[in-house]
């Protein structure tokens, strides 16, 4: 079953964004616990293999 990421659109753009630098990048995520933190960064990490 394919899962979608619904409503990350911007934040998808800059994990995007920060891979595909041609500087050192950081990226910190953070937020309210149960959001969906870690869920993006590993959705973000398979898609980008």
């Amino acid at each position: 079953m394919a899962h979608r990421i619904i409503g990350r659109k911007k934040e998808l753009e800059q994990l995007s964004s920060a891979l595909n630098s041609d500087k050192a990048e950081l990226v910190a995520v953070y937020g309210r616990r149960r959001i969906g933190k870690t869920y993006l960064v590993k959705e973000f990490s398979t898609s980008v293999r």
